[in-house]
Formats: structure tokens, sequence, C-alpha cells
């Protein structure tokens, strides 16, 4: 609402003159939209992800130009010196998974699902590939398969486990190793079995074995460790 310079009844902002004295009122509105227009503070904006991302983008570019480069040339080396392409094939195989694994490491891929995929299936490719230079999958179907299948499960379910989870702190240490509990008498198995030296009952008394101190460690901080020490471990650790 604006007043009348003369009268001081008050008007509406678009009436002039004043309809009580015909005093012509002025527009009192043109300076504060001006004022509106114009910000006090200027908008906060990080440039540091932007930076970080054109920089990443620079590196990656010169990696896989150089990988591309390195590529080219052990292929050719190698067809001048055997005639044929022999070691070659698995040096190359295996820079060529690296790029792979240095494209997701540099954040292109946001979704750790896809992330923790991703890798596995570039580790199976590289390991079939290897595998299958030889000119028989020997070590792949046995070993290599199940072993690198069952890394990508768990890494899959324990960061599936942790997004769930309401209090973090204590829970993301225990259930870290019983992932890695897991994981290692996973791998243990399927070496086992490989080399035909498994019996599934030792194998299964022995993970039991394993886990138990874990999950009682878990049950003793949860419910058997005083409050005072839970925080004072959380304080040193910044958990």
């Amino acid at each position: 609402m604006a007043y009348c310079p003369k009268c001081g009844i008050k008007v509406e902002i678009d009436n002039r003159p004043c309809p009580l004295c015909n005093f012509h009122i002025p527009k009192v509105n043109e300076e504060s939209e001006e004022v509106i227009r114009i910000r006090k503070f200027p908008e906060t904006a990080n440039p540091y992800p932007a930076y970080m991302r054109r920089v990443l983008n620079r590196i990656f570019i010169f990696v896989a130009l150089f990988v591309l480069v390195v590529v080219c040339l052990m292929f050719y080396i190698d067809y001048e010196v055997n005639d044929m392409f022999t070691w070659s094939k698995y040096s190359n195989l295996s820079m060529l998974a690296g790029l792979v694994l240095v494209y997701f490491s540099f954040g292109y891929v946001q979704s750790y699902y896809k992330v923790i995929i991703g890798i596995g299936l570039d580790a199976l490719i590289l390991l079939f590939g290897l595998d299958a230079f030889n000119g028989s999958l020997e070590w792949f179907i046995p070993l290599a398969f199940p072993i690198v299948t069952g890394v990508t499960v768990i890494g899959i379910s324990y960061w599936s486990v942790i997004r769930v989870l309401s209090v973090r702190r204590f829970n993301v240490i225990g259930l870290t190793f019983i992932a890695l509990v897991i994981l290692s008498m996973w791998i243990n198995f399927f070496i086992q079995k490989y080399q035909k030296n498994t019996d599934p009952m030792n194998w299964i008394i022995a993970t039991v074995l394993q886990l138990l101190p874990v999950l009682l460690t878990m049950i003793y901080v949860k419910y058997g460790m005083p409050d005072r020490i839970k925080k004072k471990i959380a304080r040193k650790f910044h958990l």
C-alpha cells in the first residue's frame, strides 16, 4: 500500500492522482522493484567439482590414447618378430581391462551397483580371454567364474545392507568383517575344489568357526558394551 503525501490516506499503488485530494502520487514502487531485481549477495557456486571433472577427463583421454598407442605398438612388434600374435594378446587384453577399471574409478558411472557389476564383468572378460588364448577353458569355468561371480554378489549384498542401515557406525565394521570372512571362505572353497581337495563338511565347519567370533563380537558391541566405551571408540575412530 502507498500513502498520499498530502492528505495521508492509503491508496493503491497504481492510483494517481489521489482519489480524495487529487494530488499526484509518485510511483513509489519503481525503486523497490529495482532493488528487488538486484541481489544483495551473489549466488553461491562451488567450481571445484566442475574443475576436477575437467581434469579427470583430460587425464582419462591421455591414458586412453596412451593405452591405444601401446596396444598397437605391441601388436606390431609381436607380429614382426613372430609372424603372428602370441604374447601381445595377453598383455593387450590386460591393458584394455585396466583401462575399463580406470573408467569406473574416475566416477563416470555414479551408481555403485553398476560399478560393482561393471568391474565384475570386466574381470570375467579378462580371465575368460586369458584362459581362452591357451586353447581351452581349463581354469575359467571351475575357478575364475564362480569366484568373480561370488565376489560381485557379495559386494552388491554388502552395499545393499549398508544402505538400509539406520544406524551404521559399528554395524558397518561388523558387516565388513562378515563379508571378508564369507569372501575368503568362498574363494578358499573353489580353490580347494579345483585342486580336488575339498571336504564340504570341513569347509562348513571352518566357515562357522570363522564367523562365530565376529558374530559374538557384534552382539557384545550391540548389547553388552557400555555406552561410555561406545562413544569413546566412536570419537576415536570418527564413527
